[in-house]
């Protein structure tokens, strides 16, 4: 199956984040099921190997998540020719209005999906994540993307859904880049530590609790990958 991070580094991760918001295995990997039917029917699903030619070459990557600071950061974007650009979720919506056409975009479709399909249709790869929470908007709403796509979970990988590692669209994204093979990151719109804000389009209501502590974890996920060996960077840090 399609495991891009050990599984044996992987579970405790995921087991400590169950510990936190009180995940359902059952769910996530039913959620997991049913993306994995949806992929097969349709004829631009792709698979891991096709978009890891996409980012041959690509030494670094740029990781966009929707904090306050992301328009900020998208003025210290310079030579985006050069990097590999990852969306996740709602920020999509922000580079789409500065003109900014992401490579990837990582969603678990509660960002606004308009703009979700908008960059799916102008070339984007989509990676679309399975929770047990949103499996009514993965039925709902992953066969109105006509780009490439690809699937990914947080529990056992099934056909054309991988596991990357990664919790949070953002950080998600940042281990999808080291899968990808990339060891130089840089975040742009990320506030690990402040106030939590609300990402254009949401789908889901706004919880501050909740937000807090999946910052806490994104946090907690990049300081693991950094771990590994990869280098991860606010984009003001780039020379």
């Amino acid at each position: 199956m399609s495991w891009l991070i050990d599984p044996g580094e992987w579970k405790p991760l995921y087991e400590h984040v169950k510990s936190r918001l009180r995940l359902s295995f059952e769910k996530d990997q039913e959620a997991t099921d049913v993306l994995s039917r949806l992929l097969e029917e349709m004829d631009n699903t792709v698979e891991f190997d096709e978009v890891k030619r996409m980012a041959d070459g690509k030494k670094a990557a740029v990781v966009f998540g929707c904090g306050r600071n992301l328009v900020r950061d998208l003025g210290l974007l310079m030579d985006a020719s050069t990097l590999l650009l990852i969306a996740a979720d709602g920020a999509t919506t922000v580079l789409l209005g500065h003109g900014v056409k992401p490579d990837i975009v990582v969603t678990d479709l509660d960002g606004y999906i308009y703009d979700l399909q908008k960059a799916s249709a102008e070339g984007a790869v989509t990676v679309v994540h399975a929770h047990g929470d949103n499996m009514h908007r993965v039925e709902k709403f992953v066969k109105g993307f006509k780009g490439p796509l690809i699937g990914s979970t947080q529990v056992e990988p099934r056909p054309h859904v991988y596991n990357f590692g990664g919790f949070t669209d953002g950080d998600r994204a940042a281990f999808l880049a080291y899968a990808l093979g990339i060891r130089e990151i840089y975040l742009a719109g990320f506030d690990l530590t402040g106030e939590p804000s609300v990402c254009p389009g949401k789908l889901v209501p706004f919880n501050r609790r909740l937000k807090k502590a999946k910052l806490e974890i994104a946090s907690l996920m990049l300081k693991h990958l950094s771990s590994k060996g990869v280098t991860i960077k606010g984009i003001g840090e780039k020379t």
